[in-house]
């Protein structure tokens, strides 16, 4: 598994489709935090611009409550007005305060701490503000924000927006998986037909559906298999032609020699003959089973013909023959009719022969 293919891919995508879901997610998380807060800002900034306190001075004398815990505090210019517990020097805008007993301090910004998470509370949190101050002929309009719930709704919009990510990421994972190994099924059916042909079935590959990265690869080997294929039949075709040109010679002169061993002949020429025998019967063993060979090489390609039974008797007794002679045997066909059936001829042929030549070195001499 370590050099598969289809494992390098799927490694190989799920790692990039990580990456991209992190990058996507972070930057989605990044943005929806920044925009929440600032359309809290907002939110402040136009609560601030919904009071007129020209019609209603004293309208918001003491806080009130508004959704989103904003509050909105009036600070009047009148030498009689009480004093406030805000800090007496705030230009118009965005300030962060901090509340300490019943006063508001303000924070600079090098002095100001780390943004508040749900699940990181300080010491002091919730005493945190975000404070727009707006300032009109009457007084200050202060509106303030608890600084907790602020974080608090900025990171339950960030998760929110990362959420579909988080939920689809296994999808895409599995996604991935099916689609590498669809797009290598036809790679591993190649594969296990090859696996499972006869060693001696040289037949071309298909290319039908092969993606194209490969195909030019499987045109490749169908050529060297032809090129091999050529190559083996030649050689078969040279051992079976020099194996049957030799054998009628070889028989022809084992059948003179057996005559010539009747003559009445000295001693010493006997002897010589008996080795010559010995050589043309080693002769034809060699020559029988390079004939068995370039026979059975062909066994896991059989080809069915007509075979005419005849034919086959006349090859067995045309090898066997010199062996029969030499046991002073009488070999032959009982009767001349002819069979002709569909079938492979060199299973035929090996059965008959391998049954009359045992029939011979069996038999007792002169049978």
């Amino acid at each position: 598994m370590k050099n598969s293919l289809q494992l390098r891919l799927t490694l190989a995508f799920t790692a990039l489709f990580t990456l991209v879901a992190l990058s996507a997610g972070g930057i989605a998380f990044y943005n929806t935090y920044r925009e929440t807060n600032k359309l809290q800002d907002e939110m402040l900034e136009r609560f601030s611009g919904s009071v007129n306190l020209s019609e209603n001075p004293t309208a918001l004398l003491p806080p009130k409550m508004f959704d989103g815990r904003v509050r909105i505090y009036f600070d009047h210019n009148r030498p009689d007005a009480p004093s406030t517990d805000f800090p007496p020097q705030m230009a118009e805008g965005f300030h962060n305060l901090k509340k300490e007993g019943k006063k508001y301090r303000r924070m600079i910004a090098e002095n100001m701490p780390r943004k508040i998470r749900p699940h990181q509370r300080e010491k002091n949190a919730d005493q945190l503000y975000r404070t727009y101050v707006r300032n009109t002929p009457e007084g200050r309009i202060i509106v303030i924000q608890d600084n907790s719930y602020r974080e608090a709704l900025a990171f339950r919009n960030a998760w929110t927006s990362v959420l579909p990510l988080l939920v689809l990421f296994p999808l895409v994972i599995l996604l991935t998986v099916v689609i590498v190994r669809l797009a290598m099924k036809p790679v591993q059916c190649l594969s296990k037909k090859v696996e499972q042909r006869h060693e001696q079935n040289l037949q071309p590959l298909p290319t039908t559906r092969l993606p194209t990265e490969i195909r030019g690869f499987v045109v490749e080997i169908n050529r060297l298999l032809s090129r091999i294929n050529g190559f083996i039949q030649q050689q078969k075709r040279f051992i079976a032609d020099a194996s049957h040109e030799l054998r009628s010679p070889m028989t022809a002169l084992s059948l003179q020699v057996e005559r010539l061993a009747t003559q009445n002949l000295p001693t010493e020429v006997n002897s010589q003959i008996s080795a010559v025998k010995q050589g043309i019967r080693r002769s034809r063993h060699l020559l029988e089973q390079l004939l068995s060979l370039a026979r059975l090489q062909n066994k896991g390609e059989k080809h069915y013909t007509e075979v005419n039974i005849q034919t086959i008797f006349r090859q067995v007794i045309e090898d066997l023959l010199p062996l029969a002679l030499e046991k002073q045997q009488d070999l032959g066909v009982d009767g001349e009719q002819d069979v002709t059936f569909y079938g492979n001829e060199t299973d035929l042929y090996l059965l008959i022969k391998t049954l009359t030549d045992n029939a011979i070195r069996y038999t007792p001499n002169g049978s």
